[in-house]
């Protein structure tokens, strides 16, 4: 595992401070790029803890963000300052200030991949190439997943906690085990993430973030599917598929759950920087 440290940073987002990390080359050595990693629903980007220096030691600067209103980003309580035009403009937001002059690499996880795909289609120019990783299609009927709409009635509910039950159950029946501190971490982050972010995410869940595959594929970024085929939100065929709409490339992660990024970091690592070298 690669030794390059994280470095905390502050970036600027439409509702306020964004939480951010980044992992640099090690000094001395070229820089081949900027790659803008973007979490997923009750993510942040700790999920990106193990990726982000692998990427820094192969030329990389890589800087992943808290979406808004996320764990340690700042963010409304109202639900309508989360729609899919919020989470957008800071992505984009972000790019400007990490890479003004150059487009980067995005990698988009699970919900993040939903907010990156329309950031391409609107601005093309701003991104070299852009990676899905383990995110499907939608949220509606193609996802192992209860309706959005349904999950938003429970945290009306009963809050955060309940988001954190759900999570639990199902990562035990996938025979998922964390350690204490990680469990506890995982726990405090929901808890921490604002009601409005995740009412407002489930909100956006409910329609495809775009209608037909052919828009992403005509903005002309070069694009990789990248997934696990074992207890992911989406069955393997169904990240097939996807792919062979967008004319993209794949990389499957055999045994390998929702979080490959965390479960096989090298893994993901080596097809990331095989895809960025291959799109220089």
């Amino acid at each position: 595992m690669s030794r390059i440290p994280i470095r905390p940073i502050t970036l600027q987002g439409g509702a306020g401070a964004l939480a951010a990390w980044e992992a640099e080359p090690p000094s001395g050595t070229q820089t081949l790029g900027v790659a803008v990693l973007v979490p997923g629903f009750t993510g942040s980007k700790e999920d990106f803890e193990f990726l982000l220096p692998l990427l820094a030691d192969a030329g990389y600067r890589a800087v992943a963000y808290d979406q808004r209103g996320q764990w340690q980003s700042a963010g409304p309580d109202d639900i309508a300052g989360y729609t899919m035009a919020d989470f957008t403009a800071d992505l984009l937001g972000v790019v400007d200030q990490v890479s003004p002059g150059e487009p980067v690499h995005l990698v988009g996880h699970s919900f993040g991949g939903y907010v990156s795909r329309v950031a391409v289609v609107a601005r093309p120019d701003r991104f070299r190439t852009f990676t899905l990783l383990a995110s499907g299609p939608s949220s509606v009927e193609d996802i192992n997943f209860p309706p959005p709409q349904m999950v938003a009635a429970w945290v009306e509910a009963g809050g955060q906690e309940v988001i954190w039950e759900q999570m639990s159950a199902a990562m035990t029946a996938a025979g998922t085990e964390f350690s204490p501190s990680r469990a506890e971490f995982l726990h405090n982050r929901i808890l921490a993430t604002r009601k409005g972010n995740i009412l407002g995410i489930l909100k956006v869940m409910e329609q495809p973030p775009i209608e037909d595959p052919a828009q992403l594929r005509a903005a002309g970024v070069p694009l990789l599917v990248a997934y696990g085929d074992t207890n992911d939100l989406w069955n393997p065929e169904v990240h097939e598929k996807f792919a062979a709409q967008l004319q993209a490339g794949t990389a499957v992660y055999h045994g390998v759950g929702h979080v490959p990024n965390e479960d096989v970091p090298e893994q993901v690592s080596a097809d990331l920087v095989k895809f960025w070298r291959q799109n220089a």
